[in-house]
């Protein structure tokens, strides 16, 4: 079948339950622009079904944007049932909360944005939370599964993961954990308003450009100020994350305390990923070398006991 006016959305493989009665049809890409059911509607996903994905290579699946809704809802029901779960391996859970939540931000930058998704958002930052302070191998396991390709999406994913690790390290209440995880999903919201080609670009932005991009930290406050966000915190974070202690920051830049603690951590977390993932003009670095970089060469820029600490958190 080939789909030239209905419009797919990719969904994660992982999430998919074993058993589950799914009411609307899933589609797998055969080539080009082919596309194949893989599951009817109304049927259920059974040990057939997973012999069929593993012998095709089947690593991308799709539903209809009109179904998006309900497998949102769905998998968030086997998420919430997943992480009670005692039988679930912790890097299963790890896998398919990185999966979800790849999901969820990747909705929230290319679809069009809403409270509901938000809402999507916040339900798995708080099953990740509950994870994390239910297991203490959790933290391990979800930094396993960061992503080493960059993509806006993946990124928001890795800085919220290591965001999320890393206050558990200092021993952040619920709380805490909840805001940075939230940031870390939302920290990059903005670049919704910055146009795809500067965005993608494969090297180096000229003046220009950079300039645009130093305003999708606003820009994400505006967006979320316009879907009734108001705890001004994470706001704080989203907007001050590209800050830096001394002054050489954007969007204002902000000096030392005037950039929020969480933002500091935040800033660590998004430069550290990306330097350890891989774009299409660079390699990924190792941890050390990222983390020779951030010592030796951004050390007037970051909060450097945050940095020893996280570096310390890392190195576990």
């Amino acid at each position: 079948m080939s789909f030239k006016q209905i419009k797919l959305t990719h969904i994660s493989l992982k999430a998919l339950e074993m058993g589950h009665i799914y009411k609307y049809p899933i589609y797998y890409k055969k080539e080009g622009k082919v596309y194949s059911i893989l599951i009817k509607e109304g049927d259920k996903f059974t040990s057939n079904t997973q012999e069929q994905i593993n012998s095709h290579n089947i690593t991308d699946v799709y539903v209809l944007d009109k179904d998006h809704d309900q497998y949102e809802f769905d998998t968030q029901t086997y998420l919430e049932k997943i992480v009670k779960d005692d039988s679930v391996p912790i890097s299963l859970k790890s896998e398919i909360l990185h999966e979800m939540a790849a999901d969820v931000i990747n909705d929230l930058l290319e679809g069009d944005i809403n409270t509901q998704k938000i809402k999507q958002a916040d339900i798995v930052v708080s099953d990740t939370v509950n994870l994390i302070l239910d297991d203490p191998k959790a933290v391990k396991a979800m930094l396993k599964v960061t992503s080493h390709d960059y993509y806006t999406y993946t990124h928001s994913v890795n800085v919220s993961t290591y965001a999320l690790g890393f206050g558990s390290y200092l021993k952040f209440n619920k709380e805490q954990l909840h805001m940075l995880g939230m940031a870390g999903i939302m920290h990059d919201v903005g670049k919704r308003k910055i146009p795809g080609e500067i965005i993608n670009k494969d090297g180096k932005l000229t003046d220009d450009e950079f300039k645009i991009i130093q305003k999708h930290p606003s820009y994400g406050v505006e967006i979320l100020k316009e879907l009734g966000e108001t705890n001004q915190v994470l706001l704080d974070i989203v907007e001050q994350h590209h800050e830096k202690i001394d002054g050489s920051g954007y969007p204002h830049a902000l000096k030392g305390k005037d950039i929020h603690p969480y933002a500091q951590i935040m800033s660590i977390a998004d430069i550290f990923d990306a330097l350890t993932t891989k774009r299409s003009y660079k390699g990924a670095l190792k941890s050390f070398e990222a983390f020779n970089i951030m010592h030796n060469h951004m050390k007037q820029s970051l909060n450097n006991k945050l940095l020893k600490k996280f570096m310390s958190f890392m190195s576990q």
